[in-house]
């Protein structure tokens, strides 16, 4: 008998927090909507369950930690739990990145606002329905590199600059849903997996879930207040929301931020009805931890990276930063070569989730899509920890922003092509 059960848990930090993902210290003033970390367990003997934070990114300890909570309370195993951020700009950080260092405090308090959420949504667990649901939403997937006339890669062109040349690869407009119902058909929640980056609010000094939250908030008001959404991102690690060819929009704030969120709560509900439903689907789990190298740190970039030692940080905080960070990475590599990277496959009767610990580009999500077994497959990122960026190796050639050299870009070129590699024999060993 399978029984699906969701909950949620609120992990909203305090004012004055930290904001992640600025390289100068911003400091939460106001709080626009709280964050949350959803859970949804699905279970028919055995048992799988999904966390999805409103978080940029999580450290591999901070989910061993709350893993070992929820195996003890529920007795799931901690491979069976899969956690993962959405990957929102406007929450607070949670890993060491660009000179700021997490709160030890706020990290207490996700850890058990995560084992909150999983162990609450164990209790619910109740008979009742899973449907799989698959559609397209292509104005929101949208890749945000370009060749540029003088050959190098830039993210985020200026809107309709001529200097753009092309594309530098594709996006993923396809939007999935696994939607819980109990056994008289009322709706209890839904996950639903979609490639795009979370940094549409760019709300500042503000506190905000951005469009994933506006999602969740937009689904509770079609279905009820105890609807559980979770998000999980798609592989965006170079995508973004803006049509950068249309120079007339805006395609970012709070306002289009909201907008994205109810436009996507739109596509659920349109796609959903059509859906397969999954009646006491086969669960299966396959997972791995492969070690994945750290780039060759060339001796060029240290001499550069010494040279900006000289220079007062208030100068020039950016670079300084990057700075520091190349000669971080270079003892790091020095001392631990290697970084445990963890991958997970899920099987759900004839579909498919793998999750991937890092910023991943699109082309590697792709990838694992086009060549799985199983009758579709949808891949989240920033799944079980964080690596950092993974961009190909095309990417490398190009450079820009995602493959620079610095603590939250360290991984050697052929990590990707690793991940994928590990992913596709981790789905294979289910459909044997």
């Amino acid at each position: 008998m399978l029984k699906i059960g969701f909950a949620e848990s609120d992990i909203t930090p305090p004012l004055g927090t930290q904001i992640v993902g600025h390289f100068n210290d911003i400091r939460a003033e106001k709080i626009n909507d709280p964050l949350f970390a959803r859970a949804m367990v699905i279970d028919n003997g055995q048992a799988f369950i999904f966390v999805t934070c409103d978080l940029l990114s999580l450290r591999r300890s901070t989910v061993m930690q709350a893993r070992q909570r929820i195996e003890e309370a529920t007795g799931i195993p901690g491979d069976h739990i899969s956690v993962s951020a959405t990957h929102t700009h406007t929450g607070p950080i949670t890993t060491h990145m660009f000179g700021g260092s997490p709160d030890p405090e706020y990290l207490e308090t996700l850890v058990t606002g995560i084992a909150t959420a999983a162990i609450e949504a164990c209790q619910r667990r109740v008979p009742g329905t899973l449907t799989a649901a698959y559609g397209f939403e292509g104005r929101y997937s949208q890749q945000r590199r370009f060749i540029m006339r003088d050959g190098k890669a830039q993210m985020h062109p200026p809107n309709g600059g001529t200097d753009i040349l092309y594309q530098e690869g594709p996006s993923d407009p396809e939007i999935a849903v696994l939607w819980g119902a109990d056994e008289t058909g009322k709706p209890l929640g839904c996950w639903v997996n979609f490639s795009c980056h979370v940094n549409v609010a760019q709300a500042g000094k503000t506190i905000s879930a951005d469009y994933p939250g506006f999602l969740a908030a937009a689904m509770k008001r079609h279905q009820h207040t105890a609807f559980v959404t979770l998000f999980g991102n798609g592989t965006c690690g170079n995508l973004c929301q803006v049509n950068v060819y249309d120079a007339t929009s805006v395609q970012w704030g709070l306002e289009f931020s909201q907008k994205m969120g109810e436009d996507l709560a739109a596509d659920v509900l349109r796609i959903v009805p059509e859906g397969e439903k999954l009646d006491d689907p086969i669960l299966e789990h396959r997972g791995a931890v492969i070690p994945l190298p750290i780039r060759h740190v060339p001796e060029e970039l240290i001499e550069w990276a010494r040279g900006m030692q000289s220079v007062p940080p208030e100068e020039d905080y950016r670079e300084r930063c990057y700075a520091d960070m190349t000669l971080d990475l270079m003892e790091r590599q020095r001392l631990e070569p290697l970084v445990p990277a963890e991958i997970n496959a899920f099987r759900l009767g004839d579909f498919a989730v793998v999750t991937l610990p890092g910023e991943i580009f699109v082309e590697f999500g792709l990838d694992i899509k086009l060549k799985s077994p199983a009758k579709r497959t949808w891949v989240v990122e920033l799944a079980n920890g964080i690596v950092g960026y993974v961009p190909t190796k095309r990417a490398f050639e190009g450079g820009g922003y995602e493959q620079r050299t610095a603590m939250s870009s360290k991984l050697d070129p052929v990590a990707g092509e690793m991940m994928v590699a590990t992913a596709r024999a981790l789905l294979e060993s289910m459909w044997r």
